[in-house]
């Protein structure tokens, strides 16, 4: 990502004609500084490359929740869980009794990394309570659930 931005700033200044100066902080502590002007090639060595690029997107291998945050929260939370296929999925807010407060989401989403906010209020609007209340997600047959604390 540095050496992006170093390369940004370089045809940045190219594109204008002004004038700047690339200061490199070597590892002795010194300083190097070039002209833009004078600099016809910047390399780097050393690079990591990526054998296989494809397979970067399958990084969820399981159906995970995380745990939301804030914990405590008020007024809004955010609950975090990860698909590792393409799935229906519900996440619901119930009671320390069980009972349904508010249903969030129920659609189909792709597998990957998603997250949705409860914003405190129940399935008709109205704030709720402080207390402890549970959040689950259902994918697909599997369903996984966590506490969550609201403070008023």
């Amino acid at each position: 990502m540095k050496k992006l931005f170093l390369i940004l700033i370089i045809l940045t200044s190219v594109g204008f004609s002004q004038n700047f100066n690339l200061n490199i902080n070597l590892k002795d502590g010194s300083t190097v500084t070039f002209s833009i002007d004078d600099i016809q090639k910047i390399e780097f060595g050393n690079l990591t490359a990526i054998e296989d690029g494809d397979k970067l997107h399958q990084f969820v291998q399981t159906f995970k929740l995380l745990q939301n945050y804030p914990n405590p929260f008020n007024p809004s939370t955010t609950i975090v869980y990860q698909l590792p296929k393409t799935s229906a999925v519900n996440v619901s807010v119930f009671d320390i009794n069980g009972k349904l407060v508010k249903e969030i989401l129920s659609k189909t989403q792709i597998e990957g990394s998603h997250e949705v906010v409860w914003d405190g209020t129940s399935q008709n609007g109205n704030r709720v309570a402080s207390g402890i209340y549970i959040y689950a997600v259902k994918s697909g047959e599997s369903i996984l659930s966590k506490q969550m604390i609201l403070i008023k």
